[in-house]
């Protein structure tokens, strides 16, 4: 997680990323890429804008040093009047599904109500101020992204929250089951440096009318020619399942590479499995 500040940061951070942040609405948040000078994809990341001179970002874990050091290289390069700050001591929680909003309306006095998704705001939780709440996240379902500032306080909102009988625990493997059912990328499967936004299917996270950004070249040519560039699709399979990364599936032709694979959970399509 980290916070750009600064009185050009709207155009220092449309350079990394093509999505139209001029046009962003305050305390709105959009799923946006960084991307490098090929047009391949550094990393997707959720940028929120606070107001015209501030942006609170977050961006995988797992490309932490990826991120950083470019970041760090444009700042160097472009960011005169822009400050970057890592908020290394802050912590993340995602709350998701139908009940996160009662589980969390328990525990802040903020109307949650009135946030709406790809909506953000500052609110007190369990007593802990200035948590910055997110709706959305990365299931399909409804739900928030919780960053609080600390990281005693967010054990003391993670106990909290947990302590409703509708809460359980999670890690990666149940968020990945989700996202996949829904359709959403994740990072190193269907997302890597050599992949533009075109090619992964998030060409609705480009601004139509947005130039001046890095790979701008190869994403415009992508965007012109569809039909000769390879695209993420979503397939389903009947009987035993497909297992692990195979390099290529083969039915009469070449279709390119299986990026993400698992046995879902849903018995049929739009049913629940019990």
């Amino acid at each position: 997680m980290g916070r750009f500040t600064g009185p050009y940061v709207t155009k220092f951070l449309e350079r990394l990323v093509p999505t139209d942040l001029e046009g962003l609405n305050e305390y709105r948040s959009s799923l946006s890429v960084l991307l490098n000078e090929q047009g391949g994809i550094i990393d997707d990341l959720m940028i929120t804008k606070i107001s015209p001179e501030e942006y609170y970002i977050v961006t995988n874990a797992a490309r932490r040093t990826q991120d950083i050091a470019h970041f760090h290289e444009q700042v160097a390069v472009h960011g005169d009047l822009v400050t970057h700050d890592l908020l290394d001591n802050n912590g993340l929680l995602a709350l998701q599904g139908p009940n996160a909003s009662t589980v969390l309306q328990a525990l802040t006095t903020h109307e949650l109500d009135t946030l709406k998704f790809g909506s953000t705001a500052y609110a007190t939780v369990v007593g802990i101020r200035d948590v910055f709440l997110s709706r959305g996240g990365y299931t399909g379902e409804d739900g928030f992204e919780i960053s609080i500032p600390g990281a005693e306080e967010t054990r003391t909102i993670a106990a909290a929250i947990v302590e409703s009988s509708d809460v359980k625990w999670a890690g990666l493997g149940a968020r990945d089951s989700c996202r996949l059912e829904a359709g959403l990328c994740l990072y190193g499967h269907d997302l890597d440096e050599t992949i533009s936004p075109v090619e992964a299917g998030l060409s609705w996270l480009i601004g139509k009318q947005r130039t001046g950004y890095l790979g701008e070249g190869t994403v415009k040519a992508h965007q012109r020619n569809l039909s000769g560039i390879r695209r993420r699709v979503g397939f389903t399979v009947q009987g035993a399942p497909a297992r692990g990364i195979p390099p290529h599936i083969s039915f009469c032709l070449h279709l390119g590479m299986l990026s993400a694979f698992k046995v879902v959970l849903m018995s049929r399509r739009g049913e629940s499995a019990e």
